[in-house]
């Protein structure tokens, strides 16, 4: 930016730069998984297979939302989240178990702007929208990692099957409670023989105060067998999160 108001963290960092939106504190929810479908595949035909899994789908409301999980007692990952196009968006939570997960949404400054009076510093950019305001939550990130099961590119490949992968992030210091946000999960999975026969791979993380536990896993539902080769896009193990400071919200 050549004119404005800048703010720096004390290791550097750019916090507020005049220009861009940051992203407040907009709802906060508790939701239990439990009993439900997801969706492994589709045949020629348009026949959508499901496979039995611990889900809950919930709709919030939101511009652009920046959802962040708090999960201590089961991996949990966001398998969907779409645009209604009507002021809402559908999110759909997964857990490795029927579980309670914390959800946090995040939403930009101008669309998460306190009502009423107060003190504190108020940002605006050049077009006079809010883009930051010292009344607001707002999201604080400590980390992004990111990364591929099988190291895999793009394009389409074949790899022999994993069941497990498991990672640890943490602990982040001077922090007591860590949020992931903005997921990317790696997913692979397949029908065999209809719904509730069949197997899906899945990435999820599960955040135990400052600390995130990440998992990668086979589950088989129904009579079906286990995979050897997989032939998909190498995309589709790719994973990625944002670490959120969610201490004092």
């Amino acid at each position: 930016m050549t004119a404005g108001f800048q703010a720096w963290t004390d290791s550097g960092l750019v916090q507020i730069d005049g220009t861009s939106q940051n992203f407040a504190l907009r709802q906060t929810l508790s939701v239990t998984t439990g009993a439900g479908s997801v969706n492994v595949g589709k045949s020629n035909a348009g026949i959508q297979y499901t496979l039995a899994a611990n889900v809950a789908n919930i709709t919030v409301s939101a511009v652009a939302p920046l959802i962040a999980l708090y999960s201590p007692n089961a991996y949990a990952t966001i398998l969907k989240c779409y645009n209604n196009t009507n002021g809402t968006w559908s999110i759909q939570i997964w857990s490795s178990s029927a579980t309670t997960v914390t959800v946090y949404v995040f939403d930009q400054s101008v669309a998460a702007a306190p009502s009423g009076a107060g003190y504190g510093l108020q940002v605006f950019d050049e077009s006079g929208n809010l883009i930051a305001d010292a009344r607001q939550r707002l999201a604080r990130v400590l980390d992004v990692q990111s990364g591929n099961i099988m190291g895999a590119g793009p394009g389409w490949g074949q790899w022999n099957q994993v069941d497990l992968k498991q990672y640890s992030f943490g602990p982040y210091t001077g922090v007591s409670k860590i949020g992931v946000a903005a997921i990317a999960t790696a997913w692979v999975s397949a029908p065999a023989g209809g719904n509730n026969s069949g197997w899906y791979n899945v990435s999820a993380l599960q955040t135990v105060g400052n600390t995130i536990n990440f998992q990668y896993a086979y589950n088989a539902v129904g009579n079906t067998t286990h995979p050897g080769n997989n032939t998909c896009f190498g995309s589709q193990y790719d994973w990625q999160f944002l670490a959120i400071d969610l201490s004092n919200l």
